[in-house]
């Protein structure tokens, strides 16, 4: 009987033990079937909230060439002030060098119309002096003639007052 006890209790033994796998592995079914439930519900609200932002990112893309285009749009804009600056610029200097090259020609100008107004003085003072001289020259001459004339007319006058004749 030893024999028969051992056997009985052996496939006891292997009973619960056939037992205590069974009701492990329906634990672990179980524990599968929530994973796989959880894991459905994951795929479910990745599915939903990549729509989601799909949908969202759509218009962020279409924000993002609008933005683009008018960066794009301003970086023209700031070529062009860039040029006109630089135009600007090139103008100024050119202005500057006209002014300067103007300004030297009216000093140049300037300085000669003085020297043309100084040589007209010097040609008018000469004019003036030479006008005086022929005066004088002149009133001298007719002075000497009337003195002259006045000796020849009476001789005996002239003679008694001798000054008169200077």
């Amino acid at each position: 009987m030893t024999m028969e006890w051992s056997a009985t209790l052996a496939a006891v033994a292997f009973a619960v033990l056939v037992a205590g796998v069974l009701i492990a592995l329906r634990a672990l079914l179980a524990k599968l079937a929530r994973i796989q439930a959880t894991a459905d519900r994951l795929q479910n609200d990745l599915h939903h909230i990549s729509g989601e932002v799909s949908s969202l990112l759509q218009p962020a893309e279409q924000s993002i060439r609008i933005v683009q285009k008018r960066l794009d749009a301003t970086e023209g804009l700031f070529s062009a002030v860039r040029q006109a600056g630089d135009s600007i610029e090139h103008t100024v200097s050119a202005v500057e060098k006209a002014a300067s090259m103007l300004s030297t020609s009216a000093v140049k100008h300037a300085e000669n119309i003085a020297r043309k107004k100084q040589g007209e003085a010097i040609v008018q003072w000469t004019e003036l002096g030479l006008t005086a001289w022929q005066l004088w020259n002149s009133s001298r001459s007719a002075k000497a003639a009337k003195v002259k004339s006045l000796e020849q007319a009476d001789p005996e006058a002239n003679s008694a007052n001798p000054e008169s004749s200077r």
